[in-house]
């Protein structure tokens, strides 16, 4: 993003491994935490917070994070939180993912995790475009 500011958009879907125990509840709470226009410091938080993953805790960075604690606990318990979980794996899975992180630009899924990569990547998008 710093070295694209105007031309790369990121779009961050959820793909909660069934494996995990809290992978479920967290990407409820950051959603939940969206519908209050806090997802990324939810989602920041979480993933800092990694090791204290739990109920208790969504809630007290909810409070911490300045959002209606009874709203945020009600979204994230809403049928409409859960089938836009069920609707980004399903998207995930059309598309071949099956761990996170996966990184997809325009559709292509990189080769290889590294600024580099990416970088090449999105030139080639922008060139591409110019064309």
């Amino acid at each position: 993003m710093k070295a694209f500011p105007n031309d790369v958009r990121v779009v961050f879907k959820n793909y909660p491994l069934p494996f995990h125990q809290q992978a479920m509840p967290a990407a409820k709470a950051a959603i939940a935490a969206g519908k209050q226009g806090k997802f990324w410091e939810m989602h920041d938080k979480i993933f800092e917070k990694y090791k204290e993953l739990g109920p208790d805790k969504y809630e007290a960075w909810a409070g911490e994070l300045g959002l209606d604690v009874a709203k945020f606990k009600a979204d994230m318990e809403a049928p409409e939180t859960a089938a836009l979980i069920s609707e980004e794996m399903k998207q995930a899975g059309q598309v071949g993912v099956r761990g996170t992180p996966s990184f997809f630009i325009n559709g292509r899924q990189p080769q290889g995790r590294s600024f580099e990569i990416y970088k090449a990547m999105i030139e080639e998008e922008l060139k591409n475009k110019k064309s």
